[in-house]
């Protein structure tokens, strides 16, 4: 029978700092745990995967973010999703400096018409009644 590690004070729960991932010694205006470089830095707003924008908190366990329709967000999930935000935006301006402004555009438009035809069809489907026919010889109904 092998018995638990004692808790030692300090010792199980150690935060990195979110921009440089040294080990966090102070908090900035967030409330954020950083190391004593990044104290004064503020983290970028980080969007949500539903659109809306994330409000960061810190709690009991650490730092996390909210987001109005998901709710609670894990500080993880945040960065990553932050992360995500960044190669976009990377490849979004990749795509404006091979291809020009004017295709870039008309390719962005073309998503949205077709992001906007598939919500409508979607609203079409849910709105739609169905009715179905009941007869004598459907005895699974009687």
């Amino acid at each position: 029978m092998s018995w638990k590690k004692k808790k030692v004070y300090g010792d199980y729960k150690t935060s990195d700092c979110p921009f440089c991932g040294k080990i966090a010694t102070s908090k900035n205006e967030q409330g954020l745990d950083v190391c004593n470089q990044h104290k004064e830095k503020v983290m970028d707003e980080i969007k949500c995967v539903c659109g809306s924008w994330l409000e960061s908190r810190s709690g009991k366990f650490g730092p996390y973010y909210n987001c109005i329709t998901c709710g609670n967000v894990n500080f993880q999930k945040a960065m990553s999703m932050k992360s995500m935000q960044t190669k976009n935006k990377n490849f979004k301006t990749q795509e404006k400096t091979n291809s020009g402004e004017s295709n870039f555009k008309e390719k962005e438009k073309k998503q949205e018409d077709f992001l906007t035809m598939i919500k409508k069809d979607r609203l079409k489907r849910y709105h739609e009644k169905k009715v179905k026919e009941i007869d004598s010889n459907d005895s699974f109904y009687f």
